[in-house]
């Protein structure tokens, strides 16, 4: 039988314990900004300003996971961090919680710097009142950590998966290979697993939900937990899934070793999963520093939004199922032929462009379904080359008309006009190609 122990104590009893308080290595850092500190220095200032006979301030539940002759904090790290800097600035008084990962240091040192300078209450540590959940099972501490409502900065889905496959890595010393392996990419990690969560829900033949950009950050951690670690496989087995080309007697990898759709396993194989894609979406869209002409074309007219940012959306979907089907290789004549495809729409009939009319030109077209479904990169190039866009019809709208003479001087079209537009395009399209495909 788990043993499960729930208290209800003072801050100061609960650091007078005699176990000390860790924070495990594959924990989120310390992130919690002068904004959530004041807020919780805000309430505690209201609670103390009550004249009724008033119970002690409630700072909530901390969970811990017993270890030894340590307590794991499992939820409360920022709470207990904001307190004990706090009560450092005032008193000297350290709770012993020891840090060593980088961000989680350079927070605590930009709010120590903070607060010191800054006048505010010192809070009685005897007047918190914390309830402690301290389990023996990893397992079930996890539990609570995933459906507990916390304050200040709440959970994103990325900050569950993180916590739900680092802790199936049994060996130390891997474990915290991965964790500080995914730290150092923290900054794309939840767009690349949205971008990775929809491809797979954009599947024919087993369809499901996406979640719009104004849906929130529940949602989508609704979305991300039940596909990435509810409805995976629990083996330990690190499988990836590519394309292959077979010629007599030998074959060919043609993209990396991971595929977007294919089955998954929790721990190592869905962390080495994400890094793959996460490796991916940084060397096809943060071009920013970047001089080729495919980072110019990024940097110019899809990170350049003027209404397009539904547009920009699906367009980074398609190509990130390009490279996963077919690597980078003719990413160049695929990104503009696929620019072509999508942003087409920018200049047709409709007056604005929603993302309920993006997501329904991709339903019709079926391009991600194409992309997925095709033998080789021509297969895929040859149907968006022969796709017939709808006629352009600016209609005296100045943002239509501003993308059009965007793309006119990208481009460098000669005496464009809304008839002869398209062809104009194609063929400096296939110009373009000619010039720069080996490029990347």
């Amino acid at each position: 039988m788990v043993e499960i122990i729930v208290e209800s104590l003072t801050l100061k009893e609960l650091f007078d314990k005699q176990q000390t308080l860790v924070i495990p290595e594959y924990q989120r850092p310390y992130v919690w900004t002068p904004k959530e500190i004041n807020k919780l220095l805000g309430q505690f200032k209201q609670h103390q300003e009550r004249t009724d006979d008033k119970p002690l301030f409630y700072l909530g539940s901390i969970v811990l996971h017993k270890k030894d002759n340590s307590l794991e904090i499992i939820d409360g790290q920022q709470r207990l961090t904001t307190l004990q800097i706090l009560s450092v600035i005032k008193s000297n008084s350290d709770f012993g919680i020891k840090y060593s990962h980088p961000i989680s240091l350079k927070n605590i040192k930009s709010n120590h710097r903070h607060f010191s300078n800054n006048n505010y209450e010192t809070i009685d540590l005897d007047s918190i009142n914390v309830t402690i959940v301290i389990v023996e099972s990893e397992d079930l501490a996890y539990s609570f950590f995933e459906t507990l409502n916390t304050g200040g900065k709440r959970l994103s889905g990325t900050d569950i998966l993180k916590a739900h496959h680092l802790r199936s890595i049994t060996k130390i010393a891997e474990r915290n290979k991965y964790a500080y392996n995914w730290e150092e990419r923290q900054r794309n990690l939840e767009t690349v697993n949205k971008l990775l969560a929809k491809a797979r829900r954009i599947d024919y033949l087993k369809p499901k939900n996406i979640p719009d950009k104004f849906a929130s950050a529940e949602n989508w951690k609704n979305v991300l937990t039940e596909d990435f670690a509810e409805n995976i496989g629990k083996e330990k087995l690190d499988i990836g899934y590519s394309l292959v080309e077979i010629e007599e007697n030998t074959h060919r990898i043609i993209s990396n070793k991971y595929s977007i759709r294919q089955p998954l396993n929790e721990g190592k194989n869905y962390i080495n999963y994400l890094m793959s894609f996460s490796n991916a979406y940084n060397a096809i869209f943060d071009t920013k520093n970047r001089e080729d002409f495919y980072s110019k074309f990024n940097n110019k007219m899809i990170e350049q939004i003027d209404g397009t940012v539904d547009l920009r959306s699906f367009y980074q979907l398609c190509l990130l199922c390009f490279v996963d089907m077919f690597g980078t290789n003719n990413m160049i004549e695929f990104s503009l032929w696929l620019f072509r495809h999508i942003f087409s729409l920018r200049l047709n009939e409709q007056s604005r462009i929603y993302e309920p009319t993006v997501r329904n030109y991709v339903d019709n077209t079926k391009i991600i379904e194409r992309i997925f479904h095709a033998y080789n990169y021509q297969e895929i190039i040859t149907y968006l080359k022969e796709y017939k866009t709808t006629e352009i019809k600016i209609n005296g709208s100045q943002v239509k008309q501003r993308f059009f003479n965007k793309c006119c001087d990208f481009f460098s079209l000669d005496n464009p006009s809304e008839a002869n537009f398209d062809e104009k395009l194609k063929i400096k399209i296939e110009e373009i190609v000619r010039i720069h495909k080996d490029e990347i």
